[in-house]
């Protein structure tokens, strides 16, 4: 059996889910939910930033995570080049 959501996980597929969508986009908006969780579980930094930005963001959910893999990847390297 797969792991079930966390508190935080569930509040996160709520805010990321439109109010009204056809039976289609549905099963599709679904799927990239499933792979935002999976990202998000595998890499803390990455999380903190989804679950930060998610409650204003606007945009589609691959964008978020796009922003999210930039911003963390810059994160982590400033202090590399610092020093």
């Amino acid at each position: 059996m797969g792991r079930l959501y966390t508190l935080d996980e569930a509040a996160l597929v709520r805010t990321l889910t439109p109010a009204r969508l056809c039976a289609q986009d549905m099963a599709a908006h679904q799927a990239e939910l499933v792979a935002v969780l999976a990202v998000i579980r595998a890499d803390e930094s990455l999380a903190d930033y989804v679950y930060a930005i998610a409650p204003d963001w606007d945009g589609s959910i691959e964008a978020l995570l796009v922003s999210g893999r930039v911003t963390t990847a810059i994160a982590r390297f400033e202090p590399e080049r610092v020093a």
